[in-house]
């Protein structure tokens, strides 16, 4: 049985809460992607994201990899030149796809071949989304001393 005192306890509650999600919707700061030299991530993570202006650098568990693209922006249904190296003395590309991020949109293979010292290229496109935005997940198997290895690159296009 809901007494005056209980429904009052469940008013200043109810207050309370909205308070809080209020305040806390209203002070998130979102702070806007700045273009810097360089940009990398730890191997804990082991997610990326960039604009590509300047190659992105990962640090996987055996060397680190730079990810290029020819003329970025990357845009949709427009062709896509990727550069993948590596200071690691051997390496390959064992395999690579492109997934969507945001919603399933198949998935793409990617075939990088070997350029000569040590960089791998692809030649690829991506499909148009019907949001103006659409986040992408390449993601490149390569094989180091043996050892296999995962790297992932988001980026991000727009129509």
């Amino acid at each position: 049985m809901l007494t005056k005192s209980r429904i009052v306890q469940l008013l200043v509650m109810m207050i309370v809460l909205v308070a809080l999600f209020t305040w806390r919707t209203m002070t998130i700061e979102t702070k806007p992607q700045t273009n810097v030299d360089l940009i990398s991530v730890e191997p804990s993570t082991g997610l990326l994201e960039c604009d590509y202006f300047v190659p992105c650098e990962v640090f996987g568990e055996q060397g680190r990899f730079w990810l290029s693209v020819d003329n970025p922006p990357i845009k949709a249904e427009q062709w896509i030149n990727f550069k993948l190296k590596s200071n690691a003395q051997e390496w390959r590309v064992n395999d690579a796809k492109i997934v969507g991020k945001e919603m399933f949109m198949g998935r793409i293979p990617v075939t990088f071949s070997n350029t000569g010292k040590g960089i791998f290229s692809a030649k690829t496109l991506v499909g148009a989304c019907t949001t103006p935005t659409m986040i992408w997940q390449l993601q490149i198997k390569v094989v180091v001393n043996n050892i296999e290895e995962q790297l992932l690159f988001d980026f991000t296009v727009k129509k």
